[in-house]
């Protein structure tokens, strides 16, 4: 089973029209993993030779090179993309009454906030190896990515 936390373009897609990536989550590191190092990942566990794979039955942590607060890879993001990318923390209450305003559903409210709750919480903090060990390369830092998403392009942005 391959398995990725959250992926390093998510802040820049979840922020607003003025660059700002606001939610409940203050000192939660996550260890974004780029598009491009999951794709290779897959690929090496695709194209693993035999009938059984070694990787047969294990679940493949998918991993940036570091774990990070949201307000550490949104200063990279703005370093990375020249945009002035900034995150606003905010309280829980705060983060519902804002996106209900917007008019999202509870659905997509409790989805949304779950996302920042699981990085607050450091339930994907944990930094792995398995970029490097699979692709014989190091995995791609939030600072080195390829690709950035659109501000407010993520799925159910209102």
């Amino acid at each position: 089973m391959l398995r990725a936390g959250f992926y390093t373009a998510t802040p820049a897609a979840l922020a607003d029209e003025e660059f700002v990536v606001s939610g409940p989550a203050t000192t939660g590191r996550a260890a974004f993993a780029t598009h491009e190092d999951i794709a290779d990942v897959i690929t090496a566990v695709a194209l693993d030779d035999g009938p059984r794979s070694e990787h047969d039955g294990a679940v493949l942590e998918i991993t940036g090179p570091e774990a990070l607060t949201l307000h550490e890879a949104v200063t990279r993001i703005a370093a990375a993309t020249g945009r002035p990318y900034r995150f606003e923390p905010e309280t829980l209450e705060e983060a519902f009454a804002r996106r209900w305003r917007q008019g999202m559903s509870g659905e997509q409210i409790e989805t949304w906030i779950s996302w920042y709750q699981a990085i607050e919480k450091g339930e994907i903090s944990l930094v792995t190896d398995v970029v490097t060990r699979l692709t014989s390369s190091p995995a791609t830092s939030i600072s080195d990515a390829a690709w950035w998403p659109s501000p407010n392009t993520a799925r159910g942005t209102p």
